[in-house]
C-alpha cells in the first residue's frame, strides 16, 4: 500500500498537516513523484465495460454544466419506481460524442490500484474517503464555480486542466448549496477575487481545503483526473455518540419537566449538561470517538489463492459482562476486571460464542488494530475466559 509521504512527495506529511490541510490550497507538481499514475485512458475505458457498477448514482454525464437527465444515459425501460435506472453505454458514448463530461463516482470499488491509494487516506486522515473520475474534453467546463463539502486532493492522469482558485473558502461547510441559476450566481458573486491560476499537467495534484471556491476548464485536448476525497468527522457526530452513550443513565430516559415551569426545567437541563460535560470528557467516551473516526478504514483481503490461510480459533470458557467506566472500557470475569479498551464491542460480541475464529473477529470489528485485538484476546486467555483450540 502507498505511504502519505510517497502521494504528497515532494511535501512532508508533517509540513502538509502544519500549513495546509484546512487551511488553504496547495499544487504539488508531479516531476519525480513515487507513484504511478492511477488511472489511465486505457483502464478507464476497461473500468466503463463494467456496466453492472454503473448507474444513475455512480455514473453522471454533465453538458454545458448541466447534469443531463437520467433517461439520457440511462435505461429506464423496464426500471421499477425507487430503484436505481442503470446506465446505458450506447447513450452515454453518444452524449460523450457530443462533447458532455463524464463522472464516475466511487470509482475505487472498480480499480484496486486507485483503491490502495483511497485506504491509505482513510488511515492517515481517520476519515471516510472515496475516489470520483472526471473525464471532459476540448475547452470545457463542466461545472460552474462551486466548493466542495469535503477536502480534495485531484490527481491529474491525462491531459491538461486549468483550475482557477478563488480567495473565498465558506466556513466549515455541511450542506451543500441547492443547485438553480440563482445560487449559481450567488457563488460567483461570493467568490472574491482569483487566487490562483493552476495549469495541471499529468502527475501534478492540486489540494483544496472545504469550502474554497473554485472551477476547471479542460485545455486543448481531453482531460481525466481523480479526485480522492476526504471528509473526516466533524463535531456534529459527537451527538450520535453521545445519544447512545448516555441511554446507560436513568436521568436522560427520565421524562423532561413541563416548560411551563420553567425553574424546573432550567434546574434539569444544567444538570443533565453537567452530565454531558462529566461523559464527553471520560476516557470511555474517547474511545467511542476513536473507534467512530476509525470505522471509516476499509481493507482489502489480499487474496493470493489457491494458498489459504488458516485461522486462530479460541474456544469461551468463562463469560462477563462489558462494563463502560469513566476511565474506559473492561469486562469483568468472575472476581477479575480486564481493561478491553477500543476493543470493547468485539469482546462483548466473542463472550456470547462458543467458538470464534480470529479472522473472522478482525473482519467484523475491523476500528480496532490487529496488535490492540491480540493484545486483549491475550489478556482474556491469562484469566481463563478463552483459549485457543483447533477445529476439526
Amino acid at each position: 500500500m502507498p505511504t502519505l509521504a510517497e502521494f504528497l512527495a515532494p511535501i512532508d506529511p508533517a509540513e502538509f498537516t502544519r500549513h495546509y490541510r484546512g487551511r488553504k490550497p496547495l499544487h504539488i507538481p508531479g516531476q519525480g513523484k513515487a507513484l504511478a499514475n492511477p488511472l489511465s485512458w486505457r483502464r478507464l475505458n476497461e473500468i466503463l465495460e463494467l456496466q453492472q457498477l454503473w448507474n444513475e448514482d455512480t455514473l453522471k454525464v454533465f453538458y454545458q454544466s448541466r447534469v443531463a437527465l437520467r433517461e439520457n444515459y440511462c435505461d429506464v425501460s423496464d426500471t421499477t419506481p425507487g430503484a436505481r435506472a442503470p446506465a446505458d453505454p450506447r447513450k452515454v458514448k453518444a452524449l460523450l460524442g457530443f462533447g458532455a463530461s463524464l463522472v464516475a463516482n466511487q470509482v475505487q470499488r472498480a480499480a484496486p490500484e486507485v483503491a490502495d491509494i483511497t485506504r491509505m487516506l482513510q488511515r492517515a486522515f481517520a476519515c471516510s474517503a472515496g475516489a470520483n473520475v472526471y473525464c471532459s474534453f476540448q475547452k470545457v467546463q463542466a461545472f460552474n464555480t462551486h466548493y466542495d463539502l469535503h477536502d480534495v486532493f485531484a490527481w491529474q492522469c491525462e491531459g491538461e486542466k486549468l483550475w482557477r482558485v478563488y480567495e473565498a473558502c465558506a466556513d466549515n461547510p455541511v450542506l451543500p448549496v441547492p443547485p438553480g441559476d440563482e445560487a449559481e450566481q450567488w457563488l460567483i458573486d461570493s467568490r472574491g477575487k482569483l487566487l490562483a491560476e493552476v495549469l495541471m499537467r499529468p502527475g501534478d495534484i492540486l489540494y483544496l481545503p472545504r469550502g474554497q471556491y473554485h472551477d476547471a476548464l479542460t485545455g486543448a485536448d481531453a482531460s481525466l483526473h481523480v479526485t480522492f476525497w476526504v471528509k473526516p468527522a466533524n463535531g456534529l457526530a459527537l451527538f450520535k455518540l453521545l445519544e447512545a452513550a448516555a441511554g446507560a443513565d436513568s436521568s436522560f430516559r427520565a421524562d423532561l419537566p413541563d416548560a411551563a415551569d420553567a425553574d424546573a426545567l432550567a434546574t434539569h437541563l444544567a444538570e443533565l449538561a453537567r452530565k454531558v460535560g462529566q461523559l464527553m470528557q471520560s476516557g470511555s467516551f474517547a474511545i467511542d470517538v476513536r473507534n467512530h473516526q476509525r470505522s471509516f478504514a476499509t481493507s482489502g483481503a489480499g487474496f493470493s489463492l489457491p494458498a489459504r490461510q488458516r485461522s486462530q480459533y479460541y474456544a469461551v470458557a468463562r463469560r462477563g459482562p462489558v462494563l463502560r467506566r469513566a476511565e474506559g472500557y473492561s469486562v469483568q470475569i468472575e472476581r477479575q476486571v480486564v481493561d478491553v479498551g477500543a476493543a470493547h464491542a468485539a469482546v462483548d460480541w466473542l463472550l456470547q460464542q462458543r467458538f470464534f475464529a480470529f479472522d473472522d473477529l478482525l473482519a467484523r470489528f475491523h476500528a480496532v488494530d490487529e496488535a490492540e485485538m491480540r493484545a486483549v484476546l491475550a489478556r482474556l486467555v491469562d484469566v481463563g475466559a478463552i483459549a485457543p483450540t483447533e477445529l476439526s
